[in-house]
């Protein structure tokens, strides 16, 4: 047997923290850094999008809160392209991070700033924590001596391009019963992506010995999932009336002032569905109601761009075959074109169903697994 490799990455979305550096009025900066740990090496890429040129120089920076450091290590200076974007990486020894002597470990946020004298102004910031430090644009920033090459990530293929290529992902099934996210097109279930409620995927690769012991785990699941259906079917009580309990209570409180939109899809099984309204980018920050905010509008803010043009996006409360909540389905309205998809899928959204009346449009879903706080996805060979 081939000994497994040691490789994990995970993302972190940047979201907006000072107005005034968009490319448009309409377009909020978004984007995302990704860390790539592979055996003793550590590959850091950046992607931005409208994000104005004319307001450079801008800079990319790591923040470090683990273990008693406190740093900020300056990975290097953005060249935004005449469309406001950026696409770079760069790559160190784990154990070194930008020549610092800072272990990729210790990282627990990234950012966009520009510098102003002492100062640190965050233009977009994101955390793999849910403790995020108030005080880390105060930090110090972490001494280096060399200087590094910026490779763009279009123009090279390296060893973590090679390596994920390589990866070979057992096929598992999925059919009409089973309790697994339906995919459109005979899609098949490979393997999950974890990502945590703040916006950081982690995914990690398991070796074959590991697989086959999911898939049998899985068939048995399965077959006693079956078994509760056919229960299911003979009291099939909660019809209309889903999700049930004190937490479906709950959620459907957070949706009660969004329009319910019935037989959105009939790919979905167990899945209510709602229209929430997008008039603008203000409209996804109203606090006036937490809950409401917290799980409809907070994660959907970096993704405005896809949404602006469209005025809303759908939220589904995916349940089990007894009625109760399982995921959380976020909906982008768009075509089948990678141009409409959210960040390439690299943030979940992977799943596209069409609209009833028009194969041309529809919707990409990312499935939440609100208990486990992690994104399921389910991947295509």
């Amino acid at each position: 047997m081939t000994p497994k490799k040691n490789y994990s990455r995970y993302f972190i979305i940047l979201q907006e923290d000072e107005k005034g550096y968009s490319l448009e009025s309409e377009k909020i900066p978004s984007g995302y850094a990704k860390l790539e740990m592979k055996n003793s090496k550590c590959k850091i890429s950046y992607y931005v999008q409208n994000l104005r040129k004319e307001k450079q120089p801008y800079y990319m920076i790591l923040i470090c809160g683990k273990k008693d450091v406190n740093k900020i290590i300056k990975v290097g200076k953005l060249n935004i392209d005449d469309h406001g974007r950026v696409d770079i990486f760069h790559e160190y020894d784990m154990d070194n991070i930008a020549d610092t002597g800072i272990s990729a470990e210790k990282i627990i946020g990234a950012a966009i700033v520009k510098f102003l004298d002492a100062n640190v102004i965050s233009i977009m910031s994101g955390f793999s924590t849910t403790d995020k430090p108030i005080e880390w644009k105060n930090y110090k920033i972490a001494d280096y001596n060399k200087e590094k090459k910026e490779t763009r990530s279009d123009d090279v293929t390296n060893e973590f391009d090679e390596y994920e290529q390589s990866i070979e992902l057992i096929k598992v099934k999925t059919d009409e019963k089973t309790e697994h996210i339906e995919v459109r097109e005979n899609e098949e279930v490979n393997t999950e992506q974890k990502v945590t409620s703040n916006g950081l995927v982690e995914e990690r690769e398991v070796n074959k010995s590991e697989d086959v012991s999911d898939v049998n785990r899985d068939k048995k699941h399965h077959e006693e999932e079956k078994k509760h259906e056919s229960k299911d079917k003979e009291t099939d009580n909660f019809k209309g009336d889903y999700p049930k309990g004190v937490m479906g209570n709950f959620f459907k409180t957070v949706a009660q002032d969004f329009d319910e939109v019935k037989d959105f899809s009939k790919e979905i099984k167990w899945c209510k569905w709602y229209k929430v309204p997008v008039h603008n980018l203000e409209n996804m920050y109203d606090l006036r109601d937490y809950n409401k905010y917290t799980i409809a509008y907070y994660p959907m803010i970096s993704y405005y761009p896809y949404i602006m043009n469209h005025k809303s996006f759908m939220l589904g409360y995916k349940c089990d075959s007894s009625g109760k909540m399982k995921y959380i389905v976020y909906g982008i309205p768009g075509s089948r074109s990678k141009a409409h998809q959210p960040y390439g899928g690299k943030t979940g959204f992977v799943t596209w169903i069409s609209e009833k009346e028009n194969d041309e449009m529809g919707h990409w879903l990312m499935f939440y697994d609100f208990k486990n706080s992690t994104i399921v996805v389910p991947l295509k060979k």
